[in-house]
């Protein structure tokens, strides 16, 4: 039985790798972007001994051989359980000709697709199985072609307040992106992988805050953080931060959307649309607390800072901050501050700005007016307004349109025929049931 080390000893030596710890937490990475069901089937301490010393009798189980063929590819199990020579490089072994190779591991994963059809039945594996395939391709290294593809759809889904139908697509995106990251991939494909991350994080993220799933909302933004700090992009994990900022800012808290903000805020410099978001709801907070003053001085503030973007970076969907957002964001914090004029003004603004079809901020902007002539006094005109806001044919009843529904309600009394015409039409809203996320019918993938 030979006592030289194998070419596996020196290849984990190479990477730092070489004790039972360090190669068991690389075997699980590995593993995991073959078949979950391999996580934890590391071999044991005295099994990993006897790789490394080559004392071996027979070949490792077919798994090992698997997952050892993936962490090392261009070598086969054999060569790399093989005696190894470090001064000759010889493992003792011949090398398997490379196109043999990368045929052999190709079949193996195609059988494996084959299995894993019958395993978690044809749907799923219809929608899976390109993305699996594409896995095994792009092992070590991914394409260029399927970076600028998942950073086109990230892009893509990016561009609109995401319907909970784009959920399955989200996903599955994202599950490319993590099985890409478990691999050893070129430092700036890292950087990419993990931006794209990040902006479907977003998505998600924006998916559950309208469906009022506020604590996964939550994680995601914080996942979304994250792999915004990994791929180094300040301006992405700025747009994360005004993204989380939204659940304080719709469940009555605006102490805690300034205290997620402000110290951002205080050390920006230059202009960006997360930069201008963040100060646009500052200006909103400051108005829910009555401060007039700071209300005024962060408005100005997110107009000026988006005037001053380029305009490439002002554009449609949830991964910037538009115009007529600006002007909404205004609109409600003139509302709360009870100036009517100033309301009026900036809900013309935000009319006639917006031009998705998917925004909610023509209907908030009508709701911020409604409220503000329930203040003034003007009860029947304003519930004609609100009326007119929640039956909007453009109308998205997302969580937002709920709560401010419901807080318009809060400012009239009990009587009058136009409240009651305003009650009828608010028994047509209903908060989104999370739980729909989930049902059978909207299964993802």
């Amino acid at each position: 039985m030979s006592s030289q080390p194998t070419l596996l000893k020196a290849l984990l030596l190479k990477r730092h790798q070489e004790t039972h710890r360090a190669f068991c937490a690389e075997y699980d990475k590995v593993a995991r972007s073959i078949d979950r069901s391999l996580i934890g089937s590391s071999p044991s301490r005295e099994a990993f001994g006897r790789w490394l010393k080559g004392h071996l009798k027979t070949k490792p189980q077919a798994h090992h051989c698997r997952v050892l063929e993936r962490m090392f590819p261009g070598h086969t199990v054999a060569e790399l359980l093989a005696p190894y020579d470090p001064v000759t490089k010889d493992s003792g072994v011949p090398q398997t000709r490379p196109e043999h190779r990368e045929a052999a591991t190709n079949r193996r994963e195609v059988f494996h697709l084959g299995a894993a059809t019958m395993a978690v039945g044809l749907a799923e594996a219809v929608c899976r199985g390109p993305d699996l395939l594409e896995q095994v391709l792009d092992s070590g290294s991914v394409s260029e072609a399927r970076l600028l593809f998942l950073e086109a759809e990230a892009d893509r889904l990016g561009r609109k307040v995401p319907p909970a139908r784009l959920l399955p697509e989200a996903l599955t995106h994202m599950a490319s992106v993590r099985e890409l990251l478990t691999q050893r991939q070129p430092i700036e494909a890292q950087r990419r992988l993990a931006r794209v991350g990040a902006k479907l994080s977003i998505v998600v993220g924006e998916i559950m805050f309208c469906a009022n799933h506020f604590p996964l909302a939550r994680r995601w933004y914080a996942a979304a953080a994250r792999a915004a700090d990994e791929a180094g992009d300040r301006c992405l994990a700025d747009l994360t931060l005004a993204s989380a900022a939204l659940m304080p800012a719709y469940s009555g808290d605006p102490r805690g959307v300034l205290a997620l903000v402000t110290s951002r805020l205080e050390q920006a410099v230059g202009a960006t649309p997360a930069i201008a978001w963040m100060w646009g709801l500052a200006a909103v907070a400051y108005a829910s607390l009555a401060d007039r003053t700071a209300f005024e001085r962060a408005i100005n503030r997110s107009r000026t800072t988006l005037e001053r973007c380029p305009s490439e970076s002002v554009v449609p969907g949830i991964l910037s901050f538009q115009p007529e957002r600006q002007a909404f964001y205004e609109a409600r914090g003139r509302a709360d501050l009870g100036d009517l004029h100033g309301t009026a003004k900036a809900v013309a603004r935000t009319l006639e700005a917006s031009q998705a079809d998917d925004s909610n901020d023509p209907v908030l902007a009508r709701l911020a007016y409604a409220s503000a002539l329930a203040k003034s006094g003007d009860v029947d005109e304003a519930c004609g307004n609100a009326i007119a806001a929640i039956r909007g044919a453009r109308t998205f009843r997302s969580i937002t349109v709920v709560i401010r529904a419901h807080e318009f309600d809060a400012l009239l009394g009990s009587g009058g025929a136009a409240t009651r015409d305003w009650r009828e039409a608010l028994a047509e809203v209903r908060a989104p049931d999370p739980a729909a996320l989930f049902a059978p019918a909207g299964r993802t993938v």
